[in-house]
């Protein structure tokens, strides 16, 4: 898969990253022990003190709970924690922040305890320190370090903006932890101005969200929208009507593994005249995906009395850490995708210029722009102005990047430039897209596309973007000029279902369950759901799951059948690993035959399956004849005669022309030549 086929709708502003350790720390620091931090008397961020916020270090395994303008309300932190620290190591609370010894500065916001830290030689008290910095959503308190007396976190949030441009009448948080402490993180997804129009098949309404806050009709220049109640997060248009039917009221919910949701509810007093005595209300659920691929728009699954079911399969809903590097590169083994951009850095003074009419950027990749103007500024990203080269400005620092594969796009970011008035660092979204023929030795040039309150946009057509996926092997085999493609059976994402082999030769107080998919991992999903997350097959019985073998090779071609083998399963003694072979036959017309379990052997470490299915057959091109056509490989028989109109044709059309066809015979409208098949005729002005 390339890096995109097409511009996403959705690269927005990046969530929160992490900086510079060293310089952040000294920065902290300083903030600290400025003078004028003085005992807070009101919440400093009021927005943020709805919910209590979450943080984990992942690397000593702690949950942090944050409550900025209260307490957590965790009885072992103590009635008045602020900030408090779960060591799910150790299974032990501790407060590391009092709501009542808080104070706080326009960028800070420090919490102190009455508890004495282990530092040798002072007399300092355990503290938690949160630097603020302006973002463009409400962002999520972001782990940096921890010492012996303090705990560092940074918050990018629209709250510390020296302006309320970037303030949504109603915002929620848009991120969870799952169980593994793994963040699924949606704030990409959320879109500053317009919408998202979900998918529905009914012509007379079109129903449009955003994630986790209201839709900006101001902002945006789309006509539909400007009708749109202020504050609604859900907005259903009839005619020339539009109706909140959804406002964000609580955060992302994590239902279960790679599922996640959000419920908009209709806060105004009356009803609807169409919602039949009903309240609207909106779910909306994100599914991870269980296989890398392109991304998708949401869909209406049901709707009933104003109550709308929304299901969106996206990569944002799978956790960060499979969706982002904080390098130049991506890994087969933790993304799933290898790409490396490293190739594209310059060196020596060099750098890509991009023109953005009034500004020129300078550009590198995996470096700073070591360019004259933008010396010391540390900037990946240097904007120049054309009429006055002193006036520069970092539009991003290598050292704050952000590296991300999602839904198809390759987006590199880098953040944390200098300031604009509204207090927001600059930021830079750089957008890859492959091409194999690109110039410059396949490195192609970036171009500049636009700027959004202080985040500019770039485009960049190169070869490096050319993804190779890990599962990227084919889920399909050749045999000199014929060719087999399973790609069939493959199942990606609910509601659909791992296939489940027959197993007749066990009763059922014994009786195991064999899921399995094909080229891709199985969807953990019902009796499923606890199986390993690379198993391609798994074995379910009342002691648990087990691992039968990955997807690692490609399908083979043997014997006249199609032959797959998943190996590197669980461990099954001696040194060795489970494998598993299945036997596809070919079996014309027949997709819904379920595989059958035909041996099991060599102390559990063998399976063997064998399944009878028309994706195993020859892919053949069928040419017919009266409007009929017979594929006597894959069993499929086609009969387009009733389509066939006797007299006239269908008629389709355009602004500019109207188009007549037939099917299998020939159209029959004045002027169209006699015999055409297909007739083009131009409107009269």
């Amino acid at each position: 898969m390339g890096a995109a086929a097409g511009r996403s709708p959705h690269l927005g502003p990046a969530p929160a990253r992490r900086p510079q350790r060293s310089l952040l720390l000294l920065q902290l620091l300083l903030l600290v022990a400025a003078p004028g931090s003085t005992q807070a008397q009101a919440a400093p961020f009021p927005e943020l003190c709805s919910y209590t916020w979450e943080a984990v270090d992942t690397k000593n395994n702690v949950l942090y709970k944050i409550n900025i303008c209260g307490s957590v309300d965790i009885v072992q932190c103590g009635p008045s924690s602020a900030v408090c620290m779960h060591d799910l190591k150790t299974r032990t609370y501790h407060s590391v922040g009092d709501s009542v010894l808080r104070s706080a500065t326009r960028s800070l916001l420090e919490f102190n305890t009455t508890v004495s830290c282990d530092q040798q030689g002072t007399n300092h008290r355990v503290q938690s320190s949160i630097a603020f910095l302006c973002g463009k959503t409400l962002g999520t308190p972001e782990f940096v370090t921890a010492t012996e007396c303090v705990h560092y976190f940074e918050w990018r949030t629209t709250a510390a903006c020296k302006k309320d441009i970037f303030k949504a009448n109603k915002e929620v948080p848009c991120y969870v932890f799952d169980e593994e402490l793994r963040k699924h993180d949606l704030n990409p997804l959320i879109k500053l101005s317009g919408a998202y129009l979900v998918d529905d098949s009914d012509p007379d309404t079109s129903l449009f969200i955003n994630v986790c806050r209201d839709i900006d009709t101001l902002r945006d220049p789309g006509s539909q929208l400007r009708a749109c109640p202020p504050g609604t997060a859900a907005c259903l248009v009839r005619g020339h009507q539009a109706f909140d039917v959804g406002q964000p009221r609580d955060g992302l919910k994590l239902v279960r593994k790679d599922r996640l949701v959000l419920s908009y509810v209709r806060e105004e007093a009356g009803k609807l005249d169409f919602c039949d005595g009903h309240s609207p209300a909106v779910t909306i659920t994100f599914v991870c995906p269980s296989e890398r691929r392109e991304g998708t728009i949401p869909k209406l699954t049901a709707k009933s009395n104003c109550r709308y079911e929304i299901e969106w399969i996206t990569e944002y809903a799978c956790h960060r850490d499979y969706l982002e590097s904080k390098t130049c590169s991506l890994s087969g083994e933790q993304q799933d995708v290898s790409i490396d951009l490293t190739p594209l850095a310059q060196s020596g003074g060099s750098s890509y210029i991009s023109d953005g009419k009034e500004y020129l950027f300078y550009l590198n990749v995996c470096g700073e722009t070591e360019i004259q103007f933008c010396n010391k500024k540390q900037a990946a990203v240097c904007q120049v102005k054309k009429s006055d080269t002193s006036q520069v400005k970092a539009a991003g620092r290598y050292h704050n990047q952000t590296l991300r594969y999602s839904d198809g796009d390759l987006t590199l970011i880098y953040f944390g430039g200098d300031e604009c008035s509204s207090g927001f660092q600059r930021m830079s979204v750089i957008n890859f897209e492959c091409n194999k023929t690109a110039g410059n030795d396949g490195k192609g040039t970036p171009v500049f596309t636009g700027e959004v309150d202080c985040t500019y946009f770039f485009t960049w057509d190169t070869e490096y973007a050319c993804v190779k996926e890990k599962e990227d092997l084919l889920c399909g085999a050749t045999d000199g000029k014929k060719r087999y493609d399973l790609s069939a059976l493959v199942r990606h994402a609910e509601p659909e279902q791992n296939w489940e082999a027959v197993d007749g030769s066990q009763t059922e107080t014994e009786k195991k369950h064999f899921f399995i998919n094909i080229c891709h991992r199985v969807l953990q999903e019902g009796k499923a759901r606890g199986c390993p997350e690379d198993a391609a097959v798994c074995a379910v019985d009342k002691n648990g799951s087990k691992n039968l073998g990955k997807f690692i090779s490609s399908p083979m071609k043997e014997k006249g059948n199609i032959q797959l083998s998943y190996s590197d399963g669980d461990d099954c003694g001696h040194g060795k690993k489970i494998k598993t072979n299945i036997t596809l036959v070919c079996k014309p017309g027949d997709l819904e035959s379920a595989p059958v379990l035909r041996t099991s052997g060599e102390g559990g470490c063998f399976y063997e399956f064998e399944w009878h299915t028309a994706a195993a057959c020859v892919l053949s091109k069928t040419e017919g004849e009266n409007c009929t056509v017979f594929d006597s490989q894959a069993g499929f028989s086609f009969d387009l005669s009733p389509l066939t109109k006797k007299n006239g044709a269908y008629k389709v059309e355009t602004k500019k022309y109207d188009f007549y066809i037939n099917v299998c015979g020939p159209v029959s409208v004045s002027p169209c030549q006699p015999d055409s098949g297909a007739c083009q005729v131009a409107k009269s002005a």
